[in-house]
């Protein structure tokens, strides 16, 4: 591992163990994006919807405690609990697609199973004909109720680790032991099987890492290795409130990087494995670089948008695609875009999230 300290932005930038060339064209690309940000930010790029990023449904197979949509009443982030029962449809996706011909990237997310809506697959072929990219977020659960299809029709499909052991799952997710051991069968038939469908579907798993859970992080990369995903994608955690900021890694807590550098090192050759976005513990460090609001179109079932692409959850005050002539330039969009531009009246939620970083 590489520390160095950058005096001008009063931060401890972490390079992670690459060599020569490697490391130079991960500076250019940083470099690149952030500059990049910035044009957006400024409007020298307009703002247009790149990116549709689906809440497909609030139906779910599991029901897990840290869920935005089991956030309790008096909890410090219940602004952006998310409890609209709505599914999302065939027909809300062609009008978007032709309503935003810009979009590239159709991910159908949410607080939901995207694998319980009835329109998923019809959905994703459609998207795949326009030529967009297409991502589904899944807890693995239903996978095999639809082997055969899921490979042709996305162009990602990332797995959600919630629970590593029959025991571990059922008390986060409560659902009944059995369910592990169907779970750990679809992943299994996703990259061994499905995926011979379509060679080039990026198959991936993820889990979220706390300072209090660096050995559930580690088992998920013994999982991966064991089942054959070739990539786990290590998320920070974002406080949906901010009572427990702390379980973030910050970028000077050294005894989290250097786990997560020794982790890559470890498992390289066997397992790709994406760290973490650091986050800042000097507030004046802050980029706040975020362009989801200039880019992103967040969407749900009952037709209410969010411009934010981590945190905030599609509500009724923000606007309606169905109802406006044009959402994406409506009076929410457009105090948004210049709250990022001039840095200023962000909602508390942003400072813990990788797009400010």
């Amino acid at each position: 591992m590489i520390f160095g300290i950058n005096n001008n932005d009063c931060y401890v930038s972490v390079m992670f163990s690459i060599q020569g060339k490697e490391r130079m064209v991960l500076k250019l690309k940083s470099f690149a994006r952030k500059v990049k940000r910035r044009l957006i930010q400024t409007s020298i790029i307009s703002p247009r919807p790149t990116s549709l990023n689906v809440f497909t449904t609030n139906r779910c197979t599991f029901s897990c405690f840290y869920c935005g949509r089991n956030i309790k009443d008096d909890a410090p982030g219940v602004d952006n609990r998310y409890e609209d029962k709505s599914d999302f449809h065939f027909a809300d996706l062609r009008f978007l697609l032709d309503k935003y011909p810009s979009i590239r990237r159709v991910s159908f997310v949410g607080v939901g199973e995207p694998f319980l809506v009835q329109d998923l697959l019809s959905m994703a072929r459609l998207a795949k004909e326009k030529g967009k990219y297409v991502v589904v977020v899944t807890n693995g659960s239903v996978l095999h109720q639809f082997w055969g299809r899921i490979a042709p029709s996305f162009d990602q499909v990332s797995v959600s680790l919630h629970g590593l052991t029959a025991t571990e799952l059922t008390a986060i997710s409560k659902v009944s032991e059995h369910v592990f051991n169907q779970f750990v069968d679809n992943v299994r038939y996703l990259v061994q099987k499905e995926k011979n469908l379509n060679p080039s579907i990026d198959v991936r798993a993820s889990v979220v890492m706390l300072k209090t859970n660096l050995d559930r992080v580690k088992r998920a990369a013994i999982f991966c290795a064991e089942n054959s995903v070739p990539e786990l994608d290590v998320q920070n955690y974002i406080p949906i409130g901010l009572d427990n900021y702390e379980n973030c890694v910050f970028n000077n807590d050294f005894e989290y990087i250097r786990f997560i550098d020794k982790l890559i090192q470890e498992f390289h050759g066997s397992l790709k494995i994406n760290p973490p976005v650091l986050i800042k513990r000097n507030d004046r460090a802050l980029s706040w670089g975020c362009t989801t609001f200039f880019n992103t179109l967040r969407v749900d079932g009952l037709g209410q948008v969010s411009g934010c692409s981590r945190i905030m959850v599609p509500m009724a005050k923000n606007g309606n695609y169905r109802n406006e002539p044009d959402v994406w330039q409506n009076v929410y969009y457009r105090e948004m875009r210049q709250r990022f531009r001039a840095k200023r009246n962000l909602p508390d939620c942003c400072r813990f999230c990788p797009e400010a970083q």
